[in-house]
């Protein structure tokens, strides 16, 4: 069996950069207050050309309406300290306790498309920030090619599959059962949900083709 896009669902030329900015702007999110300077987002992101129904308008608002030193803290008691560890790790690495090649899974999608990090980053290769950017880069991959944009189209598949999908809810749970009534539980529910919507969007607009026998 092979796997082709039907592409009268997915409509590329018109999804492709709302969904792209999604994940930017939910990368920007769940990066680290502390190595960005400081949010630079549009507060007028228009959600309307994503092919489902979703809007984070209300939890936006409410995260640039907090300064820095208060995102920094409550950043840094969910995801970076704690007396055996971070509450909740923000790497799916350290998340699902280290499974076996995780990593190696991530550096193969990354180098097959030509997804580079800079050096300071490459060790935290894992980190939720850093598997959104990839999908953007995915999804921006899709809108500009010409002749390969099934590759980056299955790509975005597999890779919230087998990665996002296979641990942000689980994120997600843990911040509620935490429940430290912080932003970023709030941005993780409506993430978790996002990527839900993401990922039963494209399975619809991906057919199975059965080559043998002609």
């Amino acid at each position: 069996m092979e796997r082709a896009v039907i592409s009268i669902k997915r409509d590329a030329e018109v999804t492709s950069p709302t969904r792209a900015a999604a994940y930017a702007l939910f990368s920007q999110l769940m990066a680290s207050p502390h190595e960005i300077k400081s949010f630079n987002i549009k507060t007028e992101i228009s959600f309307e050309c994503l092919p489902y129904d979703f809007d984070i308008k209300d939890i936006l608002d409410q995260c640039l309406a907090i300064d820095d030193a208060d995102l920094k803290q409550q950043y840094s008691a969910l995801f970076e300290v704690g007396d055996e560890g971070p509450p909740a790790p923000i790497r799916e690495d350290l998340f699902l306790a280290q499974p076996a090649k995780l990593r190696e899974d991530l550096v193969r999608f990354y180098e097959y498309f030509g997804y580079q990090l800079n050096e300071e980053f490459q060790w935290q290769m894992d980190h939720l920030s850093i598997e959104l950017e990839f999908m953007h880069f995915l999804i921006a991959g899709e809108f500009g090619a010409d002749d390969d944009k099934l590759s980056f189209q299955l790509g975005q598949f597999d890779f919230i599959e087998k990665h996002l999908n296979n641990w942000v809810p689980q994120l997600s749970e843990k911040l509620i059962i935490l429940d430290h009534g912080d932003i970023y539980t709030k941005i993780v529910i409506e993430l978790s949900k996002f990527l839900l919507h993401d990922f039963n969007w494209q399975k619809e607009s991906i057919s199975q083709i059965d080559v043998a026998g002609g």
